[in-house]
């Protein structure tokens, strides 16, 4: 180092290394997309499991002999927790709201939307072989679990919300 120059000045001698080539910003989705039939079958889905959860906070808020408890097959106990615990019909109501949620989000084509639906959905079907396993199963629920497990894994719909099982894809979920 010179006299003249200071230890802050960058060193001539020395090139400076490229920079990487800078990545492209992500495309956008072209808002005339046809969306997969599979994907609005998953949003109707949705919004009726949002439905069934919204029923049977009602149903079970009502009256003990209400016939939407009676055909979502809702146990004693699960009626008097919910009618006792404010905190259960809040959770509920969240859950429900979830779900709308994520049924806009891919009818609207976006990712976080199938990630709420399968974290969701995921949740649900664990609870249900629970309950499968201790006899207190609703077919119905466990139906239309399984209905929306299929169609959020079906290629069109996972390619549609731009969700990827190759991790080598950019913008491949992990």
């Amino acid at each position: 180092m010179t006299p003249s120059t200071s230890a802050l000045e960058p060193d001539s001698a020395v090139p400076a290394a490229p920079l990487p080539p800078a990545s492209p910003a992500p495309a956008r989705r072209d808002p005339s997309v046809r969306r997969p039939f599979g994907l609005y079958v998953l949003a109707v889905l949705l919004v009726i499991k949002s439905g069934v959860i919204l029923a049977l906070v009602f149903g079970v808020r009502l009256s003990d002999d209400n016939p939407i408890r009676h055909a979502l097959q809702v146990s004693p106990e699960l009626a008097g927790f919910i009618q006792t615990m404010a905190l259960a019909t809040g959770v509920l109501v969240a859950l429900s709201a979830l779900l709308a949620g994520s049924a806009v989000g891919l009818v609207l084509l976006r990712r976080d939307g199938w990630l709420m639906a399968m974290v969701l959905t995921g949740l649900f079907v664990a609870a249900d072989i629970v309950g499968f396993y201790s006899g207190q199963v609703s077919y119905l629920w466990m139906a239309l679990n399984i209905a929306t497990v299929f169609y959020l894994n079906q290629a069109e719909v996972r390619a549609a919300v731009d969700v990827s099982t190759d991790p080598l894809v950019p913008g491949a979920s992990s």
